[in-house]
């Protein structure tokens, strides 16, 4: 017997269980919302290529990930190289990428910056301890960074990443994310030469010919019961089964669509919100700095940071222009998230013309992309709260963003989450098919 999966959901958590499961044997359709593959790795057209709506970069422990890659024989793709981090405060650059770089921040004073040192030891060799999990961020740097570290370094960083909630969030999910992060002596950050885009593209083309159906400009209003089986209610009313259903969207619009199920608390009732993300991409003429990413605090911008992806990716994929993200983390409900395009790129304008000089003369071409639902505001505790991968076993799954953590969320947590659930999708329907015999003969 074929078993019919369903699938919701397009971006990397979507595709990689779609592929997962049809290369397990299932027949498998895909529905996605938009009108394009790839969610937060989706691009646009930019003279005869591609590029990221918003930065991404691969990093060396990336395992998951490079699997995926290696498996579709994209692995060849893979560019590695060393990349820098500036950190900007009051409108002065100072590099933060080696023990040298830290002793001579000059922001804080020599105890705070041995503190800082400290810190970072303590987050690779134990920051994925779990009592770390029950610690208010903020405590944690106090603690071992001190008071003025967290608030002139820290505070705005997280404040940027998280907004007001911040401070509650536990300090498992910083210290692993500074652990993920500086995982070399030197930061070495990777990208697919031809983008995320010959991913997606790749990821597609082997699901047709897996025989996938890829639904597009399709929503799904809910998740139904049907007997021994799923169903999907779609926002053009039809309604459709299936033997399983991967639901592989934010857990907020999860709860909206399975609200009829039934489903224990400790699913339907989680309260996780999220940030999302506001992206300026400029070409320019003229690099601005040798930095990857840079945060911009207490300098006066409306952006948060600058990420240069041309000191990452080859530049002939901008066909030699450089490629400069300018973003914000904020809420979808903020003033700022909804400001309108204009506006917002006359404020990232500003910041460039403000803070490097000559850069305002520099630019050729400006874009401005928005996502609602990117960075999981943790509550403390969320390690025990985290929802489980088999929501109904046997039939409903669930592959989503609110199950990364401690992990960063990042495209190999998604795929790290995909190869979870899949463990427990194999073990659960065969069991499932094997009862469903018994009871049918």
């Amino acid at each position: 017997m074929t078993r019919h999966a369903a699938v919701i959901g397009g971006g990397i958590s979507g595709l990689a269980s779609a592929y997962y499961l049809a290369g397990l044997g299932f027949r498998v359709d895909l529905f996605e919302g938009e009108d394009h593959l790839g969610g937060l790795g989706s691009t646009f057209p930019y003279r005869d290529g591609d590029l990221e709506r918003f930065y991404h970069c691969i990093l060396p422990n990336d395992d998951a990930l490079i699997r995926l890659i290696a498996r579709l024989g994209l692995d060849s793709e893979l560019l590695w190289r060393r990349t820098d981090m500036g950190f900007m405060y009051q409108g002065k650059v100072f590099p933060l990428n080696t023990a040298m770089d830290l002793l001579r921040f000059s922001p804080l004073p020599v105890i705070d910056r041995l503190r800082m040192g400290l810190m970072g030891i303590r987050a690779r060799t134990g920051g994925m301890s779990p009592h770390l999990d029950q610690v208010a961020v903020m405590d944690w740097i106090k603690d071992l960074a001190g008071v003025r570290a967290a608030e002139l370094l820290w505070k705005p960083l997280l404040e940027a990443k998280i907004g007001d909630g911040y401070p509650g969030i536990p300090a498992l999910w910083l210290s692993s994310r500074m652990g993920r992060e500086k995982n070399t002596k030197r930061e070495v950050k990777g990208c697919l030469r031809r983008g995320y885009r010959s991913l997606i593209d790749v990821l597609e083309r082997e699901l047709r010919n897996l025989g996938v159906t890829i639904c597009l400009r399709t929503r799904v209003e809910a998740i139904e019961s049907d007997g021994y089986r799923m169903a999907l209610r779609l926002d053009d009313g039809s309604r459709e089964n299936f033997d399983v259903v991967v639901a592989t969207s934010p857990l907020v619009q999860f709860q909206q669509m399975t609200r009829g199920l039934g489903l224990p608390p400790r699913i339907a009732n989680l309260t996780l919100d999220y940030q999302g993300v506001v992206s300026g991409v400029f070409l320019l003429d003229k690099p601005l700095s040798r930095f990857y990413w840079m945060p911009l605090v207490d300098s006066g911008a409306t952006a948060q940071g600058v990420i240069e992806m041309s000191n990452l990716v080859p530049l002939e994929r901008s066909q030699g222009l450089y490629v400069t993200y300018l973003v914000n983390y904020t809420h979808r409900g903020s003033a700022l998230f909804q400001k309108p395009e204009a506006e917002l790129l006359e404020l990232y304008r500003r910041d460039l013309a403000t803070l490097f000089p000559d850069a305002g003369h520099r630019i050729v071409d400006q874009f401005l992309f928005r996502a609602p639902f990117v960075e999981p505001i943790w509550p403390l505790g969320y390690r025990r709260l985290r929802p489980p991968t088999s929501v109904i076993p046997g039939r409903l799954y669930l592959a989503s963003t609110a199950q990364v953590y401690p992990n960063v969320n990042s495209w190999n947590s998604c795929c790290e989450v995909v190869e979870d659930m899949l463990r427990g999708l194999t073990v659960e329907t065969a069991a499932r098919d094997g009862l469903w015999a018994e009871v049918s003969s």
